[in-house]
């Protein structure tokens, strides 16, 4: 049976455990309203197993289908049994899938093979190689991150540690064919220490890393990958947090010694899951690099076309479950719950030729056992159906300023006020484009068009540009105004936009005065308080994770008749970031302001940094927005000033750039008040574009 990519989930749900004082191992199931409750009892010989699967040591697990048969008696006892099977068919007559989450919340018991669960009979029922089934291991309960759009191929960084360069070899073969094809874009990093890979990351970001190295115990009893002289599993988990488009580690344990422990990768994967980074796939047993390459070439394929990453993961462990290949265990999913889709694949894209890094070099972790059971102890206060409140690790982001992009800010101590401004209730959502566009176009005016023109050329609709770009459908056409256009049928491409747009209507008088938000609320607010004692309005533009930070400030903008405009998820380089990196950005952030506040940001855009580049600025317009620099920025403002007061009318349109530093809110009323006394009038970027 082949179930569709799109099918909906049943979730089934089974705690296992904690045991108790009297030895007893709980075992609780339920899909939806319905549960079901039980003891487990295991046979000594797999408990003992469990107990010496915690030690050092690499072996392997001997006969894990038949270890999956005597799991599957002892946890599917006759009432869930029931349950499982009446669930099984409820969902294949309903089109769903059905999806076993499992959380073990006993250490010794973890570590064993429950990939290979099964029913028993003469055909083994393995959820873990069925297509029709995925089996999934509950990780951190924080809130899933959207699913990342690709413009381009799929990036994965595959990381070896010394002595295991071979597995490179093997991953390098087994993709090969879809690197020709362009779906992938495959990086090798061997030899690797901390610092090459956190510099690898910082060149290109990566979509998945794959890894493939050695954990062990150290004589502290803490756990080490052994990349360089060892990082342990905290700092690995603080350095991929730096990268903010990773959505999956695959920890493949490398080539084992007698320091090597088992359960490592598992115990790494429940560590490193966060609301940026939602799954991670580990092996129960060091695997050999064919194997590795066989699996990743069936689930990395997948991902690459889309397929949710339970579905792809069960690609891969069927593409093991062949005789000979047992004895390796099978890969097991830690995965945040609402997080199966990681990427939607988008247009197709020239994949840059592989490369091979070869970089010079330049918390003591979790109890053992605590750590083993990530996905149990850390979400089992809540119910299994009912996320907890997200949570977010904090994070350093180490990005190196390019040469000749001048820095968006530099920190200022000085002192300011309280605020007085209090926070607003949520606005009033703005107009929606219905039916939705199919995508969007940038289009410059020429002299003579129109609005009825331009958007039967492009395939828009007059009412919605003009909507969108706040402008009055009967006024005629400012040329060289740049329009974003929402596209709703076949039509000429747009004449699109080579740089920002630095400057708005000469003939308007008036100048913009744009804020870029991304630090705190304090100073946000004391901004509001100035433009709102000296009746001016702005545009502020905002980061997604500030108004995440800051709901009740963002909303106060829009209560306050501002605008709100778009300034990135994270404040990156947007030149290191890829495309893909680019849209996603940009659209992120709009969907938070949209979901907090009730307003758009669109059309407004503006590069952190300042940093754009021809494709850059493309892929913002496809989004739906037009990048806007300025005319001055703050160490500049007061020259500026001086010029505009020589010749007023040359000033008029222009946009001025400050940021959420205390000495914004001071120096505002004076920039008001010589701008008034030039008779320009302060004023939104939308006023001053029209």
């Amino acid at each position: 049976m082949t179930m569709s990519l799109a099918a909906r989930i049943v979730p089934f749900h089974i705690i296992v455990g904690p045991v108790d004082d009297e030895g007893r191992c709980p075992v609780h199931a339920s899909a939806g309203s319905r549960v079901a409750d039980a003891d487990l009892v295991l046979p000594e010989d797999l408990v003992t197993l469990g107990a010496q699967l915690l030690q050092p040591g690499a072996r392997r697990v001997e006969a894990p289908v038949e270890l999956g048969k005597a799991l599957g008696r002892a946890l599917f006892t006759p009432p869930l049994r029931a349950l499982l099977l009446d669930t099984a068919r409820a969902a294949a007559a309903d089109d769903a899938r059905l999806q076993l989450r499992l959380q073990i919340n006993a250490p010794e018991l973890a570590t064993l093979p429950w990939e290979w669960l099964s029913l028993g009979g003469a055909n083994g029922w393995m959820p873990a190689i069925r297509a029709d089934y995925a089996l999934v291991r509950l990780g951190r309960r924080v809130s899933p991150p959207s699913p990342l759009p690709l413009h381009g191929p799929l990036r994965i960084l595959a990381v070896a540690s010394p002595g295991n360069t071979h597995h490179l070899d093997a991953l390098d073969r087994a993709l090969a064919s879809h690197v020709r094809d362009e779906r992938i874009d495959l990086r090798l990093l061997a030899d690797a220490t901390p610092a090459t890979l956190r510099g690898a990351l910082a060149d290109e970001p990566a979509h998945i890393v794959h890894i493939a190295a050695r954990a062990a115990l150290t004589l502290e009893q803490t756990l080490d990958l052994d990349l360089g002289a060892g990082i342990d599993a905290l700092d690995l988990a603080d350095l991929l947090a730096e990268s903010m488009y990773l959505r999956l580690v695959t920890l493949t344990g490398g080539d084992g010694d007698g320091r090597t422990l088992n359960v490592g990768p598992a115990l790494l994967g429940g560590l490193l899951l966060s609301d940026r980074l939602p799954a991670a796939v580990a092996f129960s047993a060091p695997l050999p690099a064919s194997a590795a390459a066989r699996f990743a070439a069936a689930c990395y394929s997948r991902l690459a076309a889309g397929a949710p990453v339970d579905l792809a993961v069960t690609a891969g462990r069927a593409a093991l479950a062949h005789p000979g290949n047992s004895s390796w265990g099978a890969p097991l999913l830690r995965l945040v719950p609402g997080a199966e889709y990681l990427f939607v694949p988008g247009p197709r894209r020239a994949a840059r030729p592989r490369s091979s890094h070869r970089v010079t070099p330049f918390l003591a972790a979790a109890a053992l056992c605590t750590a083993l059971i990530a996905g149990g102890y850390l979400i089992r206060q809540t119910p299994a159906a009912t996320p907890a409140p997200s949570t977010t690790r904090p994070t350093a982001r180490i990005q190196a300023a390019p040469t000749g992009v001048r820095p968006a800010f530099a920190p200022l101590q000085l002192p300011i006020a309280t605020p007085s401004v209090t926070p607003a209730p949520s606005a009033t959502p703005a107009p929606s484009l219905t039916p939705a566009p199919s995508g969007y176009t940038v289009h410059t005016v020429a002299a003579g068009e129109t609005l009825e023109g331009i958007a039967a050329r492009l395939g828009s609709d007059t009412g919605a540009i003009a909507v969108l770009n706040a402008i009055d459908p009967a006024a005629p056409l400012r040329p060289e105004r740049v329009l974003v256009a929402p596209l709703f049928r076949a039509g000429e491409p747009g004449s699109g936009l080579s740089e920002p747009v630095r400057h708005g209507n000469p003939a308007s008088g008036k100048v913009a005065l744009t804020f870029d938000i991304e630090i705190d609320d304090v100073t946000l607010y004391a901004i509001l308080d100035a433009l709102r004692q000296h009746e001016a309005k702005g545009t502020f533009f905002v980061t997604g994770n500030w108004v995440k930070r800051y709901p009740d400030a963002a909303r106060a903008i829009v209560a306050g008749g501002h605008e709100i405009a778009n300034h990135s998820l994270t404040h990156p380089y947007f030149s290191r970031i890829g495309l893909d990196g680019a849209a996603h950005e940009v659209q992120e952030t709009e969907r938070i302001v949209w979901e907090t506040t009730g307003k758009s940001t669109r059309p407004y855009f503006r590069f952190p940094y300042g940093d754009s580049t021809h494709d850059t600025i493309a892929v913002v317009a496809t989004v739906g927005f037009v990048p806007y620099h300025w005319s001055a920025d703050d160490p500049a403002i007061g020259s500026w000033l001086d010029r505009a007061a020589a010749d007023p009318a040359r000033a008029a349109g222009g946009i001025l750039l400050m940021h959420g530093r205390p000495a914004t809110a001071g120096m505002l009323p004076g920039i008001i008040d010589r701008l008034r006394a030039m008779g320009l009038e302060p004023a939104t970027l939308g006023e001053t574009l029209r």
